[in-house]
């Protein structure tokens, strides 16, 4: 029932019945990797681009803004649409101070409506770290 209700929310607003948003970006940074997607509403995938494909290597593959930042103008580039129809930005696993900078330069070039952000880091609750174990080491007597 909330899923159902979601969606609609998000494919029509409540008073206009005009679409609120047309397409998702998401914007992904794995350990590896910096991943981008553009889905329409209902899922199905428009876009899909990886820093690999821009032949960024080992660590410039996740290098916070520079290659997000590369492969969102290969993405503008790409499609002309997202100057007109509304779009919602995800961001996944991206540091507070890069989100606001990317955003602030993709707002000047698509009508962005929703902005998300997803914090997916693992972390071991109210444990402490395990402690390293030092071997202890004896001397031999020289006789």
């Amino acid at each position: 029932m909330k899923a159902n209700y979601f969606i609609s929310y998000l494919y029509f607003s409540f008073f206009n019945k005009q679409k609120l948003v047309s397409y998702v970006i998401s914007i992904k940074l794995f350990p590896t990797n910096t991943l981008i997607n553009v889905n329409n509403i209902k899922g199905n995938p428009k876009f899909f681009c990886s820093a690999g494909m821009f032949n960024l290597q080992k660590i410039q593959k996740v290098r916070q803004p520079k290659a997000s930042i590369l492969i969102l103008r290969a993405l503008l580039l790409k499609f002309k649409i997202f100057k007109t129809k509304p779009v919602a930005v995800h961001f996944i696993n991206l540091f507070f101070s890069h989100q606001s900078s990317i955003f602030k330069k993709l707002s000047r070039k698509i009508f962005t409506k929703l902005l998300i952000s997803y914090m997916h880091q693992s972390h071991n609750g109210c444990r402490l770290k395990k402690k390293k174990r030092i071997k202890i080491r004896t001397r031999t007597r020289k006789l």
